[in-house]
């Protein structure tokens, strides 16, 4: 099992124990929003504001508990992905192109899985609901910015062996570079 698995089991389980004994009401919000984080994700999902609110709304030290179950995972897919910079696949690029390809491939899989676990548990830790709607609406701008950022990556390697391992890194810089950016602006949230 990963850390990453493990770190999530831990926070599923602490998640299971906490949620019998809150009330009902905010139980079942909550319960709704676990699915979200307590499973692997490849894609990462808007929040609803009642989500936010379940944690908002909580007595301040139960608050600060259930705060603590986002920050876990979010860290270690961050810090995964952060590690790496630069590192991708360094062995398998001196075995030629195919097998430097299929790392690159598995690299960007584990960035997709990263991403998605460190952005929803982002919107978790957001402080009101006008954090939140900022953070869905830089999400939804960087979105456009990605997907053109990629098409012309495709455009400029259309073809030839080296297209798709191009591709990866020029991915890969990406999301690890947005990540770092949510990770400086929402410092404070990771933080408290």
């Amino acid at each position: 099992m990963s850390a990453v698995q493990d770190a999530l089991s831990k926070s599923c389980k602490a998640n299971r124990r906490y949620n019998s004994r809150m009330n009902f009401k905010v139980a079942v919000l909550l319960v709704a929003a676990l699915p979200v984080f307590c499973h692997a994700q490849t894609t990462a999902q808007d929040i609803s504001s009642a989500q936010l609110q379940a944690v908002i709304g909580l007595p301040l030290d139960q608050a600060v508990r259930q705060r603590a179950t986002y920050k876990g995972p979010l860290k270690a897919a961050y810090q995964r992905q952060i590690s790496v910079l630069g590192k991708d696949c360094e062995a398998e690029a001196d075995q030629g192109e195919q097998p430097y390809n299929v790392c690159m491939g598995q690299a960007s899989k584990q960035a997709d899985e990263d991403y998605a676990m460190f952005y929803n548990n982002l919107q978790m830790l957001c402080h009101d609901q006008d954090q939140l709607s900022t953070l869905q609406a830089t999400e939804k701008a960087w979105k456009k910015y990605e997907d053109s950022a990629l098409k012309a990556t495709q455009a400029a390697w259309s073809d030839g062996s080296g297209a798709s391992g191009f591709y990866s890194q020029v991915y890969l810089l990406l999301v690890r570079d947005h990540m770092r950016d949510l990770h400086e602006i929402f410092g404070l949230n990771i933080a408290q």
